[in-house]
């Protein structure tokens, strides 16, 4: 059957009702936000509008043992592991990990219905091709939901069965720029909670090689995670939330509360994703940030794992976890990036282009000419005209800055950023003793070796 389109407008209608999805219950508001997507999971049943109940069909061997075990409880949404459950996807994600199991069980349900996506076995053909009928991509068509940025909040209550397994509720990159898992850039995955059962080392599994301390691994490893997969720009390595991040800070688990507490009572888990940040929530309280993030749509995946890499089961089931709410806010003012002039410490004059010359001249006035975007990509940043879209480059090692259409991977076209004296130095990334400057008052940008102090080297937004 077809699936029907949830959209914004009708969550538009519902806050043009105050809110109100059904008559007993009021979705709160988000000062400067608009809500985006809901699902307050009263059930009786699930919302196929928004939801398909099978785990990432595609790879599973059978689509049957891909379809998730859930329930409809006091308005929660309760997802479990059964002990007769099959495993989904025995052939790609099978015994990875030597725990003498059929492979990974998983309960699930997804915002997208997608070929291809989150190919993280590397295989090149599908299992289970899902029909273009079947299809959710998040649109107008088919239905579900992904998106790019906004504030992302679920209440939840976590398992409490000990041994091995998690609870997951993660992004990941829709591939709209190609179904081609090798080529396609949009894979970045975003895990808000990715948590075990049981913290203790007692738990048959792999994360030992991954050099955690017994004191981290008992604050709760994976709390957040992310990952790229084949994304050049966003997080090249898995990050969890007992480890520092490039880019980012420590990380600090919001455990403090304690077990009890977490496996007991609801707690509210958010994200804050903006261009060139990720920022995560407890109970409304900002834990960690990280200072890279895609910028590509992405769906959402909410599930129960046991037998994946935290952990084998052990013999207590059903192994369940329950879902008060799901909701999705955007920015009223939106997630625009800033046209600003670029001007220069030393000479007040901004950064400009002229189509006659392959040079960035310099100008005294802040026009058109002048607007540029910092684009973030990683822990770099493009400099793109917003009049031309031309990069700012080193590609071809001249002693002056470029401009032109490159290829957003080129390194010579990636600048880092140094904040000096409440000012911005731009360092290129394929040559990094190399920054922007004018030093030698040429009337154009000039590329080289300048000591962090100069003035001439050091820029200002406008």
């Amino acid at each position: 059957m077809k699936k029907l389109f949830y959209g914004v407008f009708i969550a538009s209608a519902i806050l043009s009702l105050g809110k109100v999805a059904k008559a007993e219950e009021i979705i709160p508001e988000k000062t400067g936000y608009t809500l985006d997507f809901h699902d307050e999971f009263e059930g009786p049943s699930l919302d196929e509008t928004k939801w398909t109940d099978k785990y990432l069909e595609h790879w599973s061997d059978n689509p049957k043992n891909a379809k998730g075990n859930y329930r409809f409880e006091d308005g929660k949404l309760i997802e479990s592991i059964q002990k007769d459950q099959q495993a989904w996807a025995p052939t790609l994600d099978k015994d990875n990990y030597g725990y003498g199991t059929t492979g990974v069980k998983s309960s699930a349900i997804q915002s997208f219905n997608k070929n291809w996506v989150h190919n993280f076995s590397g295989s090149k053909t599908l299992k289970s091709p899902i029909s273009p009928e079947n299809e959710m991509l998040g649109d107008s068509k088919t239905g579900g939901y992904a998106t790019t940025y906004g504030y992302f909040e679920i209440s939840a209550k976590l398992s409490n069965v000990k041994g091995g397994g998690h609870q997951a509720w993660w992004l990941v990159g829709m591939q709209n720029d190609t179904n081609n898992w090798i080529n396609s850039k949009e894979t970045g995955e975003i895990d808000i909670i990715e948590t075990f059962f049981d913290y203790s080392s007692n738990v048959q599994r792999p994360v030992g090689t991954k050099g955690i301390t017994e004191a981290n691994r008992t604050k709760g490893i994976w709390q957040v995670c992310t990952f790229g997969w084949n994304d050049p720009f966003f997080s090249p390595s898995w990050t969890d939330s007992t480890t520092a991040v490039s880019g980012g800070n420590a990380g600090v688990v919001p455990g403090a509360v304690g077990l009890e507490s977490l496996t007991n009572e609801f707690h509210t888990y958010g994200m804050e994703w903006e261009p060139g940040s990720l920022k995560f929530y407890f109970d409304g309280q900002l834990f960690r940030t990280i200072n890279q993030a895609p910028d590509y749509p992405m769906g959402m995946i909410l599930n129960i794992y046991t037998d994946a890499g935290s952990g084998k089961h052990n013999e207590t089931f059903p192994k369940e976890w329950a879902v008060d709410y799901v909701r999705v806010y955007k920015k009223n003012e939106g997630y625009e990036l800033p046209k600003q002039g670029i001007k220069s410490r030393e000479t007040n004059e901004f950064l400009s282009l002229s189509s006659d010359s392959d040079k960035v001249n310099l100008s005294s006035v802040n026009g058109e000419q002048e607007k540029w975007t910092l684009v973030p990509k990683g822990e770099y940043f493009l400099i793109k005209n917003t009049n031309t879209n031309e990069l700012l480059h080193h590609e071809n090692q001249k002693a002056y800055a470029e401009h032109g259409q490159v290829p957003e991977t080129y390194y010579s076209a990636q600048w880092k950023k140094e904040e000096i004296d409440s000012h911005t130095r731009f360092v290129n990334r394929w040559k990094p003793t190399k920054a922007l400057h004018t030093e030698n008052n040429l009337g154009y940008l000039e590329v080289g070796t300048i000591h962090q102090g100069a003035w001439r080297s050091q820029w200002s937004f406008e």
